[in-house]
């Protein structure tokens, strides 16, 4: 909806729906409600994180995106690593309810800050910002300076450009097409990049996260409000991930384009048909896969062992930033294939990973009680190790296959206008054919 209608209004969506969700879960006493809502609460929140990525692609090109995505997705992977700390100290001295109190006003301050200030991104609605935005799409700060600018026209004479500025024709909404998110997953190249970002994902958030609570209580005897504070040094592993491994990304790019050739100009997107962005995004995600996959083995076997709290708190540190490290760059590299619908593309990674992760959750409980920790984390650990080939077979492939699935998507555009051609001129023949008809009895009742 908002590659086709724009941003704030897809936005304001998300955060109406949060919101709203998040005052009748701090309301509920009945857990089928508790469970609905919860659902609900993820509808609105999830979305939110598609079209984060979606703005960043909007102002930035493939040559500076690295840090911006960085930046733009830290909240994804520090949001699981604070919000138990935060939950913690809330459920400890004021009950489970004030939590999503808290996620209430916490939606709602957004609402307001967004509705007055978030200015419109979207390339389908106001292009490279030389288009004024209209209805929702306008914020009221962008309104101000409108009116305002439309009056310096005005002063200057310049009357008859005020009134083109401010009667642009409003565009019409389109209908989300649910359809368009899956489509992405049929592209081999996509779909390859999608499985392996979701794989990662869940090493983090399917895996690690959900068993601290349990073996941490176990182990080390812990309450709620210090396990949530064990949640912090993953939040700083992807903080220190979000912060460095971005500038490394785009120092990589113009590497690569110094390399080639390319000239890169500042605020004009490069043509990426002939440049190896696989190749530039995961140069940089091996080693953070190789350093998650680590953490993950050294996780599970300083939980084995019973270890100092120390040991399994500088693991989690590195698993934040390992795990980041991947899922970032990896969205960026989706982002890049995708730049025309760049929210539908973030959707089909949410697709993906809030499916594995899920699965990961369910199933991690019971495998590390039957294997212990340490085994647990260790076929883990192996099935990252047979995932490393993946990103060199993208390297070397990518590159061809994306050429491919242009080639094929220009030769159907040109079917598709070919066939619309043929249409055309047959409808044109049918309404013609009745006059000339017409015209052949006239002149021949004539000539009678």
């Amino acid at each position: 909806m908002s590659d086709n209608s724009g941003r704030r209004f897809s936005f304001i969506l998300c955060f109406v729906i949060f919101t709203v969700a998040n005052i009748g879960l701090a309301l509920q006493t009945n857990y089928a409600a508790l469970l609905v809502l919860r659902m609900v609460q993820a509808f609105g929140c999830s979305a939110a994180i598609a079209l984060c990525t979606a703005v960043v692609a909007d102002i930035a090109t493939s040559a500076e995106r690295g840090k911006y995505m960085g930046y733009a997705t830290a909240g994804l992977l520090i949001g699981p690593a604070f919000g138990p700390t935060i939950g913690g100290v809330l459920d400890q001295f004021l009950g489970w309810r004030s939590i999503f109190y808290f996620l209430a006003i916490f939606g709602g301050i957004l609402l307001v800050v967004f509705t007055l200030l978030f200015p419109e991104t979207c390339r389908n609605v106001v292009g490279n910002g030389s288009i004024p935005a209209r209805g929702v799409n306008l914020s009221i700060l962008g309104y101000l300076q409108q009116r305002r600018h439309a009056r310096e026209m005005e002063a200057d004479g310049e009357l008859e450009n005020a009134s083109i500025q401010l009667s642009v024709k409003r565009r019409k909404m389109a209908f989300p097409n649910p359809l368009r998110t899956l489509e992405i997953l049929g592209e081999k190249e996509s779909c390859i990049v999608l499985l392996y970002n979701g794989c990662f994902f869940t090493g983090m958030i399917g895996f690690a996260t959900p068993i601290i609570p349990v073996l941490y209580e176990d182990i080390y005897g812990l309450n709620t409000l210090n396990i949530g504070l064990c949640y912090i040094a993953m939040g700083m592993g992807s903080l220190t991930s979000a912060l460095t491994t971005g500038h490394i990304v785009d120092w990589n790019f113009r590497r690569h384009a110094q390399r080639l050739g390319m000239v890169i100009t500042k605020g004009k997107q490069q043509d990426l048909r002939n440049f190896p962005i696989e190749k530039v995004r995961l140069e940089v995600v091996v080693p953070g896969h190789v350093i998650g996959l680590l953490a993950l083995l050294v996780f599970g076997w300083t939980l084995k062992f019973e270890t100092s709290l120390a040991g399994p708190e500088i693991a989690l540190f590195f698993i934040g930033f390992g795990v980041s490290t991947a899922f970032n760059i990896s969205n960026t590299l989706i982002l890049d294939f995708h730049r025309d619908q760049p929210a539908t593309a973030t959707a089909a990674v949410n697709f993906v990973r809030c499916l594995m992760s899920a699965a990961g959750s369910a199933f991690i409980l019971p495998m590390v009680h039957a294997m212990n920790p340490g085994w647990a984390f260790t076929l883990i650990a192996l099935i990252y190790v047979a995932l490393l080939p993946v990103l060199f077979l993208i390297m070397a492939k990518g590159q061809k296959w994306r050429t491919e699935l242009a080639e094929k998507k220009e030769k159907a555009r040109e079917m598709k206008e070919a066939a619309t051609a043929a249409v055309d001129v047959e409808a044109a023949d049918s309404i013609a054919t009745p006059d000339n008809r017409s015209t052949n009895e006239k002149q021949k009742g004539a000539g009678g």
